[in-house]
């Protein structure tokens, strides 16, 4: 669906520029449990079989009418496993009737047919994919490589809008054109790139931090693969659209995100402020994020 967000354009004559503002961000990634039936080496949320289960499902759908209140495009339901939710079917529902586009991100190992319904529901489904078998598998702590190729195609002949999603880090930046090749030949309309970024487990790995040189190596080869082949490729680093991503806790807290840890802000919690305060907080540059997308669309 398309929902349209209202900004508050400027034009300063002095300086010869325009600003754009944003009273809220466009999108919120929600944390909606830590728990997880894997345990990824490079995990920004640390997440585990011994994750936070999450908030109760009448927290969690107050949460959703706020966000809808305030004029949220799009909700990235994230975790851990989202699928290890009960509620994960009602939490979209919610979603759609608050005319709000959901992204579910999982891992697909947990894919069954009663949950396949489920993230049919949703807009979009991202699925992680890190770099050919023997590199995905380091990273994600089994053996799941084959099957989550095989539950990306399922997924796919099922109707659901897949989004490839791979996170590049020192160990693994050698197979970006790997996994293009990937996606193209899974004929998915979509690639995310995140470059690696010192959080959750992650920063225990400070050794798999690329330098700006390598990633504007990865971000040109990016471009190109866009250019030539018209494909939705982005790049989303962290360090270049810091404290613009809004990240919401399984617990309520909310974050603004920065590159490491000790970057990123707890600005509040939403079971304890109204949502329009903490977003309202002047650490968040929401305008930032829209860059992530219009820059990449204007290529």
């Amino acid at each position: 669906m398309k929902k349209t967000t209202t900004a508050i354009i400027t034009y300063d004559t002095e300086e010869d520029k325009y600003d754009i503002k944003l009273k809220n961000p466009l999108s919120v990634c929600w944390q909606i449990t830590t728990k997880c039936n894997l345990h990824c080496k490079y995990c920004l949320s640390s997440s585990g079989v011994e994750g936070e289960y999450g908030l109760e499902t009448k927290e969690a759908i107050n949460i959703i009418n706020q966000l809808g209140k305030l004029g949220i495009n799009r909700l990235d339901f994230t975790g851990g496993e989202p699928l290890i939710r009960k509620d994960l079917e009602k939490l979209i529902q919610c979603a759609k009737c608050n005319n709000i586009n959901t992204i579910v991100t999982t891992n697909t190992t947990l894919l069954n047919e009663k949950n396949i319904e489920t993230l049919k529901l949703a807009d979009l489904v991202q699925v992680s994919i890190d770099g050919p078998e023997e590199i995905h598998n380091e990273q994600r702590g089994k053996e799941v490589f084959k099957q989550t190729i095989a539950n990306v195609k399922k997924l796919k002949e099922e109707g659901c809008k897949i989004r490839l999603n791979s996170f590049i880090y020192n160990s693994n930046k050698q197979y970006v054109d790997y996994l293009l090749n990937l996606s193209k030949e899974l004929d998915l309309f979509s690639h995310l790139f995140i470059i690696f970024t010192p959080q959750g487990r992650g920063k225990y790995h400070l050794e798999e931090i690329i330098s700006e040189e390598e990633i504007e190596k990865i971000k040109e080869k990016i471009i190109n693969c866009r250019k030539e082949e018209k494909r939705n490729i982005r790049l989303y680093d962290y360090n270049e659209y810091m404290h613009s991503c809004v990240l919401l806790t399984p617990l309520g807290d909310v974050i603004s995100q920065g590159f490491y840890e000790e970057d990123s802000i707890c600005v509040g919690n939403i079971l304890k402020q109204p949502l329009d305060e903490i977003f309202a907080n002047k650490i968040f540059d929401h305008s930032i994020h829209v860059l992530h997308y219009l820059q990449r669309r204007a290529i």
